[in-house]
Formats: C-alpha cells, structure tokens, sequence
C-alpha cells in the first residue's frame, strides 16, 4: 500500500499556505477597516460632499485655498509654495475666494479654472483672525486627474457606498478564518522537510534564539518607521502604499520568527540554542574550575594551616562587620548580617563536632572488633569525609584479613585432617603385621629390627592421632560435656598413671592439693587429656632427679591447677611459641614429640570455658590451668 503524501513536508503547500495567508490577511485587515468605517458612517451618505470621507477633504481644500490668496496678495504669514503644493496634490479642485458673502463680496481672487461641468459646488464662509469673513466656493471637476487625493478619496466612497455591511462582516469572517487556518498549517508544517523524518532545523533555527529574536524586534520596528514617519501633508496614495508596506514587512518577520519558534519549541530544548544559555554555561563551568582549582590548591596545604587560614578569614570578616557596624549609618544592618554569620558558625561548628563525633565512635567499634561498622560519608567533606573513608576501607581490609586467615586456618585443619586420616589407614595395617612379625621366630638381628619397627609405628600412630586431635580442638569440632567433677581426684589419678615413667626419670612429684574435695566445672575427659599431656612433657623435658611440683588452689571463684618442673635443656623459646603448634623445647628434636601437646591442652581448656598459660623463668618451666568453680 503506498503512502499517504504527508502535506507538512510538501514545499508547494506551504508556498501556498503562505500565500493565502498573506492575501487572506490583506482582505482580513481591508475588511476590518471597511467594517469599521460603514459602522461610523463612512459611505453612507448620498452624496461625495456631505460624506465625511469628502466632506472634511473639501473643507480642507477650502481652507487652504483661502491661505493661499491672503498670502499671494501679502496678507498672511503663511507660505504660498505650502498651499500650493497641497491644493496641487489634491486634484480637481478648483476655488473663488470672495471677501465677505459670495454674493456682495468683492472677489479676492482663487484657485484653477472654474469647470464647465463639475461633480459639486461646495459654499462655506470662514472666519480669520479679528472680525474678517471670507467665502469660499469651491468646485470638483468632472474630470479628476487619477491618483490625486481626491480621486482616492472618490473611489472609496463610491466602494463603501455599494457596500452590504453584512456581506462584508461575512467576506471579513471567511478571511480571518482562512488566514488562521493557513497559520495554524505552517506552525505545523514548521521544521519538517520533504524526506526527513522528524523535525530538521534549517539556517535560521540554528541562530541563536535570543539573538534571533532581538534581530526580529530590529527589523520589525524598521518596518514600522515608515509609516510611523509618514506626513498628515503627504499624498494619500503615499501614504496608502507606505502603509501597506511597512505592514508587509512586519508581517514577513513576525511570520520567520513564529516559524522558528515553533520549529524550536518542536525540536525541544530550545532554551539551549541561546546565548543567555551558553553564557551561565561558560559562568557556572569557569566557576567549577575556578573552585576545583582553588580546592586543589586548599588540599595541597596541611591541615592545620587551612584551620589557621579559615579561622584568619573568619575574624577578619567579623572585624570587618563589626567596624561598619560603628563607622556605618546603616549599622543595623551590617548587625544583622553579623548575627546572621555568628549563627552559621555555630550551626557549622555543630555539623562538624557532630561528624567528628561519628568518625570517633567509628574508631572505637573498629578498636572493639565490630569489623562490619561503616559510616555514612555522603554528608561528609573535606577531611573529616576523607578520614571517614579511610576508617571505611581499614574496616574493610581487616575484614577481608580476618576471612581470609580464618579461610586459611580452616583450610590448614581440613588438610591436616584429610592427611591424619589417609596416614592412620596405612599406618594401621603396619602396626598390625609388626604384631604378627614379632610372633615369628626370628634372628636376633630381626628382632631387634622389628623393634625398632614397632617403637616408630607406635610413634607414627601417636603423632597422627595428636594431628587429628588437635585439629578438632581448634575447630572446636568436639563434643563437650560440662559437669562438676572432683578435680583432686583426677589429678592423683593421673600422676598414678606415670609413675612408672616418672620413676624412670628420677622425677619427685609433690602434690600441694586443696584439703577436702575440690569441685570445679570441666569435662573429665578433656581435663584428663590435657593432665596427661603435661605430665608426658615433664617426663620427656625435666631435669632427672628434680622435683615436679603440683599445687591446687580456690580463689576468686574459680580453680587454678599449677605444674612446675625444671627443664633438662636451655629454654631458648619464649612461652607464647611454646603454645604454638610443632614447637618443641628442645631445639635439636632429638626427643619423642610432635610439638602439639602445649597447643591441643590450650584448645581443649578455651572449649571448656577456662584459661591455659605458660611461664619460663631461666630453666623454670611452669603451666597454669584455670577452670569455673
């Protein structure tokens, strides 16, 4: 289906829109003035004379006929070329002028020939200066040379004389509703072209608005001059044809300058296309670089020299005030602004002590452990929202730090575990076939080799199970019963499990225990656990024939279980390392031990709510252990 022509982009519709509107804007301004001259009675009389359209003209034309006698005989002021010019520039009119009454009076002289055949004789009697009348008759030829005023002045009698008031108002209606059809056409048709989509800005849509429009305002009061400067004395067809076009020039411009205005009011965003527009532009840019600089400036000095400056700046403002408040008569005023800044100071300082405040509470949960506070800077500035920032993004890396270590831990106790229990199946099966190689009947040798054999598995099963236990210990993967139990008790149970061991050693244990039974919460056992991995270290690491000291006391509360021995070798590992995990006192390894027996007693007491410590003083090794009573 082929489409429909849009006429909006036809350029001969809108030739012809133009040209209707020009011509039926012509008729609608000729028919408002025929209008408006019917209803005041132009062209109503019957004849030219008593018309006021002839009527005023003739009288006219006598008049300056008179002036143009008395001033040819030297009896008037006047000049004689002015009179002259304007009974010439009438036209067909011709007039005696009679010193008195026409019939009496003595004829003074007059103006043109009289004509044999005349279209009206007109008799009026004019009063001058003092007490002299005159009388002037004055005559219309038949014959009136064409485009003098009143040749004018004839045909448009005789056309509002055959004029029907009603049709005209009808014609004049039509012609304005033509002529606002073919507007309302044209500010549509504005801006689009012929294979265009859209709207299309031509030569004149992209000047500037407000120049354009100042432009317009120019030409337009250039077209008016004319007729604003047009003579009372200047010939009626002049004046007509000035009129007409000084009223075709401004409708040209008005007509360009509506055009535009609707082609930019379609576009949008004309606002944009001014120079007022791109002049705040310019002020508001130049004044964000101006301020950026200035603040870039600003940043580059210290803090407190910017606090120096600004409070400088202040007082020297309010001094300033102060001095026109005493010098000025104006003083209240100046007073007003004055208070005005005091209260500004006072609401910034407010704003910034309140700032100021949240960065400091925002320390303080950053100092407690609350890695999860943020503060809001998006109505901070200047050092104070860069401070608050930089607190933002330690909380930030502390948190990632944290997480990642916890990640790592987590991922250390996983592969330990993973590796413990793949060890423990292997290990298993070997410890099984030395038990039954050791049944055999064997060499001396062998025997001897499946000792060793034996004594390794077992440390090997050992070192596996402690890597297992301590990495449910600090993972807190462990099932923990908590009840009062005797803690005396266990620990006698304990040192009786070693004596063997401890008798080995030439170690005395002396046991300074509470008198009566001494309760406390814990479970039995992980406190066994964590008794019998201390005791293992006093019968690997103490001096042989010293003394191993227990005591148990109450206080406060709570129960503190103490073990001190005398170490074998030099301790030249602080306490804290000793707790850590495969540390070993003894630097040169040559002992049984993992190094994790210190580290799994200190997991197995935080699990059950109480404290682990170590203290090494010289070649005293001492361990604390302290649970809820």
């Amino acid at each position: 289906m082929e489409k429909k022509k849009d006429l909006r982009q036809s350029p001969l519709a809108k030739c012809i829109a133009v040209a209707l509107l020009f011509l039926a804007g012509a008729g609608a301004v000729l028919g408002t003035f025929a209008v408006t001259f019917i209803s005041c009675g132009y062209g109503a009389a019957d004849h030219f004379q008593d018309d006021p359209i002839g009527k005023y003209a003739i009288q006219e034309a006598m008049s300056d006929a008179l002036y143009y006698v008395r001033n040819s005989s030297g009896s008037g002021g006047h000049s004689v070329y002015y009179y002259q010019t304007a009974l010439e520039r009438a036209g067909g009119f011709s007039a005696v002028v009679y010193e008195g009454t026409s019939a009496s009076g003595t004829p003074l002289g007059g103006w043109g020939e009289i004509p044999e055949k005349y279209r009206c004789r007109v008799e009026e009697s004019i009063q001058t200066g003092g007490d002299e009348w005159y009388t002037v008759v004055g005559y219309i030829a038949q014959e009136i040379p064409s485009g003098s005023d009143f040749s004018i002045r004839y045909d448009l009698y005789y056309t509002l004389h055959g004029l029907s008031f009603s049709g005209t108002v009808a014609l004049t209606a039509s012609a304005y509703v033509l002529t606002l059809v073919a507007l309302v056409f044209l500010c549509c048709a504005a801006g689009h072209k012929a294979g265009k989509e859209g709207i299309s800005l031509n030569w004149q849509d992209r000047v500037p608005l407000d120049l354009y429009l100042s432009l317009a305002t120019v030409l337009f009061c250039l077209a008016m001059v004319p007729f604003l400067s047009a003579d009372s004395w200047m010939p009626v067809a002049l004046r007509i044809a000035t009129a007409c076009m000084s009223a075709a020039g401004c409708a040209v411009v008005a007509l360009a300058a509506l055009m535009t205005l609707a082609t930019r009011f379609k576009k949008g965003k004309w606002w944009r296309n001014t120079i007022c527009w791109r002049l705040c532009r310019w002020c508001v840019r130049t004044w964000r670089r101006c301020w950026r600089a200035m603040m870039e400036l600003v940043s580059i000095l210290p803090m407190t020299w910017r606090v120096i400056l600004s409070v400088i700046g202040i007082l020297g403002v309010h001094s300033l005030m102060c001095f026109f408040i005493l010098a000025s008569d104006t003083g209240f005023f100046f007073f007003l602004l004055t208070a005005a800044m005091d209260c500004a100071l006072v609401v910034g300082a407010a704003w910034l002590t309140v700032q100021l405040q949240r960065v400091r509470d925002m320390g303080a949960a950053l100092a407690a452990g609350d890695l999860e506070a943020q503060l809001d800077t998006e109505k901070m500035y200047f050092d104070v929202k860069r401070h608050a920032e930089d607190l933002n993004a330690i909380g930030v890396g502390m948190n990632k730090a944290v997480e990642q270590r916890l990640k790592s831990e987590r991922l250390k106790t996983e592969l330990i575990t993973n590796v413990s229990h793949d060890i423990k199946t292997p290990l298993t099966s070997i410890v099984n076939y030395v038990d039954l190689l050791k049944k055999e009947a064997l060499s001396p040798a062998a025997e001897e080799y499946a000792a060793v054999l034996d004594r390794q598995a077992q440390r090997l099963k050992k070192l596996t199970e402690d890597l297992v236990e301590a990495s449910k210990a600090s993972t807190g993967n462990m099932t923990v019963n908590l009840e009062p139990i005797v803690v005396n008790e266990i620990i006698h149970q304990a040192i009786g499990d070693y004596d063997e061991k401890l008798a080995a050693g030439r170690l005395e244990v002396i046991v300074n225990t509470y008198e009566g039974n001494l309760m406390a919460l814990a479970d039995g056992r992980l406190l066994w656990r964590v008794l019998d991995n201390l005791l293992s270290n006093v019968c690997k690491y103490a001096m042989a024939g010293t003394r191993v000291y227990v005591d148990l006391s109450a206080r406060d509360g709570k129960v503190f279980l103490s073990m001190k021995n005398i170490s074998r070798d030099p301790l030249n590992v602080s306490a804290d390392e000793l707790m850590e995990r495969f540390v070993r006192g003894d630097a040169s390894r040559h002992t049984e031990g993992s190094g994790l027996g210190l580290n799994i007693a200190r997991s197995l007491m935080d699990l059950m709510g109480g404290g682990f410590s170590l203290s090494v003083d010289g070649d005293l090794f001492k361990a604390e252990l302290t649970l809820r009573a």
